[in-house]
């Protein structure tokens, strides 16, 4: 490739002498004309040479995001008059969502003002510009001319997760309203949701969901804030009719476990669209069979649909739903006896009460006495985040688990707050408060020992932030108590958290599994290893002979850490696990294959009955063995 890019500038050179065609696309080196310098500067940035910010003009001359060989051949074709761009480019106002569309252009209009969003503002780099120079805006046209300096953003993600690229940076926000620029359309605070109507565009950043895109005639600059002059988004007019988009379909109820037969209604938001779905697992299609009203699922099954409208389909929906009928499976979690109030936020009590939620696949057997307690945690946007039961008397986790599914996407949200707080759905006497690690020498590193054998204690999650990454609320839930145990540091950033990322890499992936059921916890109790019972927590005195640390808390701390994971795919159960004794290293050459064990030996050694709420033949077929070929 570097050869071909050192030809492709030499065969330029020995055209240089043709006349340059005096565009602003193709000046990257601003001269004011498109010429073998501005071929070299590209060249320099595909081999590294240079970064783009080296050159005052765009690199990106294809508006693709990336400066590629394709730019190349744009500035040779300028130069040799094979690509005579217009001198002003038209756009159109946005009116409807079928005409947002990734990779095409647009502007960030306000028409009160007659101006479109520029560049920073001189001397308040964080503010974006009113331009009016070389914009004309006339009954819904917008035409700017080559020197505008009006913002050419390009569109880019998805719908509820948009970005703007400039062709240099992303269009950001901060947490204050300021609208800033980043180089990652990853970041979360680059990403915007956008609502039409009425012709104007509401534009709100994801993470930051109070601030939308305003004018600001005051200050005379646009920022992100909660109020101001409306702004307009206006599309680039390429000759054609703008692009239909069709919203994916929608299921109710979802996909999920059930204990009787299901009536199914599939949805799309595009009006005018028609359904088509499959239940053999196949890709829907034209061709699949249409959808004219509710259908019924009496056995476990995934259902997959579409949507189509003017030859256009929507991205396909899968939902798996798994029927699971009482004489099927003895040991099932059939309404058990569950202590406690099991939604969070409710205020706990003693009294008993049927726990129908447990007949969900990724519960283990819930141990149904008033020594323990169920508590789920639910956000109002992504429903169950995860479950946990709480043995009261450790006050200690005995186990979380979660569902990772495409109704739970990995939005990028990050870790929303790493302040923790106490578990307010049991009473006050078994809760762990957020002091107890510092009151109880769990987080003092030793003093008296050499730096190897220093130690700190973390927080370690059962259910990972990493986890639960679809929305801000969802991902505060894991910041609870409840779901952590003391686990030394080198454990948590090492061994278990490779462990971790391994499972929420199959967990995001939509190609790898239709639904995720994970189960995670450590070991509060005794534990059975190579037939023998031995202790399974580590007990303050060892920690004192080791490392010097006097542990004055009451926290218990497990010797032995564990997930155990169930996929299902295209109908098909596959199931292992993770075992994990806790040291203080991050045992960085231990690999995760030597960490695997079957959900039987996982059982054995724990005591504790993990997707018992399979069919029996399936749970006993998909718990002896682990497919070495399908867990890649």
């Amino acid at each position: 490739m570097r050869k071909n890019l050192r030809l492709i500038a030499a065969a330029v050179a020995m055209l240089c002498g043709l006349c340059a065609v005096a565009q602003v696309r193709g000046d990257v080196t601003g001269e004011g004309s498109v010429n073998v310098s501005d071929v070299n500067a590209i060249v320099n940035i595909i081999l590294g040479k240079a970064s783009p910010s080296a050159y005052p003009g765009n690199a990106d001359c294809s508006g693709d995001g990336a400066v590629d060989i394709e730019d190349v051949n744009i500035v040779v074709n300028i130069i040799l008059g094979k690509d005579v761009q217009p001198t002003t480019i038209t756009f159109k106002r946005v009116t409807g969502t079928g005409q947002l569309v990734a990779g095409k252009r647009y502007l960030i209009v306000c028409e009160d003002y007659d101006g479109a969003m520029g560049g920073m503002m001189p001397n308040y780099e964080n503010y974006r510009a009113l331009v009016t120079d070389g914009v004309t805006l006339s009954n819904g046209t917008a035409t700017i001319d080559a020197e505008s300096e009006a913002s050419i953003f390009t569109l880019g993600g998805t719908t509820g997760a948009w970005t703007l690229f400039d062709g240099t940076y992303y269009l950001a926000n901060t947490s204050s309203s300021q609208l800033n620029s980043v180089t990652t359309a990853t970041a979360t605070n680059a990403k915007w949701t956008i609502a039409l109507a009425g012709g104007n565009a509401t534009i709100t950043n994801k993470r930051n969901t109070s601030k939308t895109i305003y004018y600001q005639a005051g200050y005379a600059d646009f920022n992100a804030s909660s109020g101001g002059t409306l702004v307009q988004l206006y599309v680039e007019d390429d000759g054609g009719t703008p692009a239909v988009t069709v919203s994916t379909p929608t299921f109710s109820p979802d996909g999920g476990t059930y204990a009787s037969a299901q009536t199914v209604t599939i949805a799309t938001a595009t009006s005018g669209a028609t359904i088509h779905y499959t239940t053999d697992g196949t890709t829907p299609s034209s061709q699949s069979a249409r959808y004219t009203g509710p259908i019924t699922i009496a056995n476990t099954t995934t259902v997959r649909a579409i949507a189509i409208l003017d030859g256009v389909s929507s991205e396909v929906a899968t939902a798996t739903f798994t029927i699971i009928i009482a004489d099927d499976n003895a040991n099932a979690n059939w309404h058990e006896t569950a202590y406690g109030i099991p939604m969070s936020g409710a205020n706990a009590t003693t009294s008993s009460a049927t726990y129908d939620m447990a007949w969900r696949l990724e519960y283990p057997h819930i141990a149904a006495d008033a020594g323990s307690t169920v508590v789920v945690h639910a956000s109002s946007d992504y429903g169950i985040s995860y479950s946990l039961e709480l043995a009261k008397s450790q006050r200690a986790n005995r186990w979380s688990c979660f569902a990772m599914h495409d109704g739970t996407p990995n939005n990028n949200v990050g870790r929303t707050t790493s302040t923790f707080s106490a578990e307010t759905c049991v009473e006050s006497q078994y809760q762990v408060s957020t002091s107890e690690y510092t009151t109880g020498n769990y987080t003092q590193s030793s003093t008296n020992l050499d730096d190897s054998n220093m130690i700190t204690f973390a927080r370690g999650h059962i259910c990972a932030s990493e986890d639960r990454q679809s929305s801000d609320s969802q991902n505060r839930a894991t910041f609870i108590t409840s779901n952590c145990h003391p686990q030394y540091q080198a454990h948590n950033a090492g061994l278990w958290q490779r462990m971790e990322q391994k499972v929420q890499g199959w967990g995001y992936s939509t190609t790898f599994r239709d639904t995720l059921y994970v189960c995670k916890g450590a070991t509060i109790t005794d534990v059975r290893l190579n037939g023998s019972t031995t202790s399974g927590t580590i007990p303050a005195s060892e920690v004192k002979s080791k490392y010097g640390v006097n542990i004055t808390g009451s926290l218990v701390i497990p010797r032995y850490w564990y997930m155990a994971v169930l996929c299902l795919k295209d109908g098909q159960y596959h199931a292992m696990a993770y075992w994990t004794e806790q040291i203080n290293s991050a045992c960085s050459s231990t690999s995760l294959e030597s960490c695997l064990i079957t959900i039987d030996e996982l059982e054995a050694r724990t005591g504790i009955d993990f997707f018992c709420n399979l069919p029996d033949d399936i749970e006993a077929d998909v718990e002896a063995s682990i497919d070495t070929s399908f867990w890649r």
